[in-house]
């Protein structure tokens, strides 16, 4: 379960995620500060982003509890590059820019590696994906562009050597 911390009011959390106001919101804030992940954000969504950044543009708003920058917000504006190694497996990784409002910080920096990105949909955490490196803009020290493999495609490749393994089980 991610936390939520005590950077963020409840007010600035939902400020955050969503940035242009007015409109219907997912994001409830959950007790105990402790936001419960129930599924993934499938490959048709990624492709299809439905909310909006404070300039209008469709992405998704993003979140993370790295190790280094604790809660961060984020945009996944439907970018997803393809590399082909020297084995010849293609690498997919989604691109998750800082988010625009001058409130929130970068979204991740060097120690946040391993962290789970994670949207809300109907007041409820999906998994986008995990973390796993940055890209710096010019000098500066922090990234500019965090990118992470999918949550789908991890999803899919631990359940090819664990079948049954449960990643939403509420009780033992």
């Amino acid at each position: 379960m991610p936390y939520l911390g005590s950077k963020y009011t409840a007010e600035e959390l939902m400020a955050l995620f969503y940035p242009q106001g007015g409109g219907a919101t997912t994001f409830k804030f959950p007790r105990g500060r402790k936001l419960r992940i129930v599924g993934f954000t499938t490959k048709e969504d990624l492709d299809n982003p439905t909310e909006f950044d404070s300039e209008g543009v469709p992405c998704f708003i993003v979140g993370k509890d790295g190790n280094t920058t604790n809660l961060t917000v984020g945009c996944y504006a439907g970018v997803v590059t393809f590399t082909l190694n020297k084995t010849g497996d293609w690498s997919r990784e989604l691109g998750i820019y800082n988010s625009s409002l001058k409130k929130a910080k970068v979204f991740s920096a060097k120690g946040d590696s391993g962290s789970l990105v994670w949207r809300t949909k109907d007041g409820k955490g999906y998994i986008v994906g995990q973390l796993h490196s940055g890209e710096n803009k010019g000098c500066s020290t922090s990234n500019h562009v965090t990118y992470c493999t999918p949550g789908w495609y991890l999803l899919e490749q631990i359940k090819k050597r664990f079948p049954n393994a449960d990643f939403y089980h509420t009780a033992w």
